[in-house]
């Protein structure tokens, strides 16, 4: 296996919701994965498929568990590697979660990798992000356009990557501004999972004011990704 690939724990976001505020409001505490990224990618892949590793797993849904370990697709996490290959390599290794989104600009390519791997679509999976509050129509859009991109023909999870309209806001400085595009943006969430073309829909990079938001309107997120590791607490 490390002369196929080696991996090492970066950078990368834990997914977690933070159990005492998430309490407070009502919602289920849920620590939930760690991304990994790869440091190196041989070119000799495993002569067979590794089984899937056996990791923690957290239900975020009924019927939905997701493995605690995900595999993050930013070109600049995965130095020495194409993301195609990166990500081929991890399932081929017995990973099975993977964390995507459109602002990294890898969606294809990580759907090549999926591809190339072999593993089967039900043993996967498969995390994607909207760009923000983007609207309902643009939410229903973007998802599409996603699957396709893909190649498959629901994810397993969604989330609203960051919840201000304008990105110079990122992560979340724009407190209550923007309440009607996120909910506008979360009804669109609400209808693909109607739809099967999600099964859990969540958000990221929410504060505790925003998230308060939801839920007042009478919705759910399955879980709050936030970046917090070792060099970073988030706090």
């Amino acid at each position: 296996q490390a002369s196929a690939c080696s991996g090492f724990l970066d950078y990368s976001s834990l997914v977690i919701s933070r159990m005492s505020r998430m309490r407070a409001i009502g919602l289920t505490a849920a620590l939930v994965p760690m991304t990994v990224s790869l440091c190196g990618c041989g070119t000799t892949a495993p002569a067979a498929n590794e089984p899937a590793a056996s990791l923690p797993h957290k239900i975020i849904s009924p019927g939905v568990s997701m493995p605690m370990l995900a595999f993050g697709t930013m070109t600049t996490s995965n130095k020495g590697c194409t993301i195609s290959g990166a990500v081929e390599q991890w399932l081929r290794l017995g990973g099975r979660h993977v964390d995507m989104s459109r602002v990294y600009n890898t969606t294809a390519d990580a759907g090549k990798g999926i591809k190339d791997s072999g593993v089967p679509r039900h043993e996967l999976f498969l995390t994607t992000k909207i760009e923000g509050p983007i609207g309902y129509n643009k939410t229903i859009q973007q998802v599409s356009g996603d699957l396709e991109k893909v190649g498959v023909d629901y994810f397993d999870l969604l989330l609203i990557h960051w919840p201000c309209p304008d990105f110079k806001d990122f992560p979340n400085k724009c407190n209550a501004t923007g309440k009607e595009e996120r909910l506008d943006t979360w009804r669109g969430l609400e209808h693909l999972k109607s739809e099967k073309k999600v099964r859990a829909i969540g958000i990221s990079n929410f504060n505790q004011e925003q998230v308060q938001e939801l839920v007042d309107a009478g919705f759910r997120p399955a879980v709050n990704q936030v970046q917090w590791h070792l060099g970073y607490h988030n706090d």
